[in-house]
């Protein structure tokens, strides 16, 4: 299945409410996110984005959940060396989706607002989780996947226990590990017990 750079689903049959219709819809393929999208997120990517997602009827007239699942494969710099490491990465979500029309956005998350424990706000109002807000019947979960994606990214990688990092001078020391920088300061001779005895005027004290 080739890649494309949006994740479609049609709502339509949840949404239309008709007898013996389904109870949930569901869709999967390959996702290779627009360049705008990588950068808004700050991604690379080793190659296209498996997903696969669900939305199902919780009974309401438009009360849906949508669940859902990514993996693929970014790219990081390591922390050392700054080479590209592949870095495997599967994330999940699953949010509350409320479909109304009358907004312009397709598909946006809602983020709850932070309450306090002596707010009056139970934990179990609508309002205290966040949740998907869906406008049309057709929607695109392209970037809800990538923003889940990059979310579930390792805050750094290293491409090996062992790399030894770049020189001072830039170069990396994995693949030339005899380098010296130019600007390296010369070794220090060994001490010697004797280099005491420099500075000792044998002749004064005789």
């Amino acid at each position: 299945m080739p890649a494309e750079p949006v994740a479609l689903i049609n709502l339509a049959p949840l949404l239309s409410h008709a007898p013996g219709g389904p109870s949930e819809v569901e869709a999967e393929g390959e996702l290779a996110p627009s360049p705008e999208e990588l950068a808004k997120d700050g991604l690379r990517l080793a190659g296209p984005l498996s997903w696969r997602v669900v939305v199902r009827n919780t009974g309401g007239d438009d009360d849906l959940i949508a669940e859902g699942e990514v993996a693929g494969t970014a790219l990081m710099e390591c922390r050392r060396c700054l080479e590209d490491v592949p870095t495997d990465v599967r994330a999940s979500f699953l949010y509350p989706t409320v479909y109304k029309p009358s907004q312009e956005a397709d598909l946006a998350l809602i983020e709850a607002p932070l309450v306090n424990v002596e707010d009056d706000l139970a934990p179990h109002d609508e309002l205290a989780e966040d949740r998907l807000s869906v406008g049309s019947p057709e929607v695109d979960f392209a970037p809800l996947l990538a923003q889940v994606f990059a979310i579930d990214l390792p805050l750094t990688a290293l491409c090996s226990p062992t790399c030894r990092g770049l020189a001072t001078d830039g170069v990396n020391l994995n693949e030339h590990p005899d380098h010296v920088p130019a600007d390296a300061p010369e070794p220090e001779a060994p001490s010697s017990p004797f280099d005491v005895l420099a500075d000792l005027d044998v002749e004064s004290s005789s």
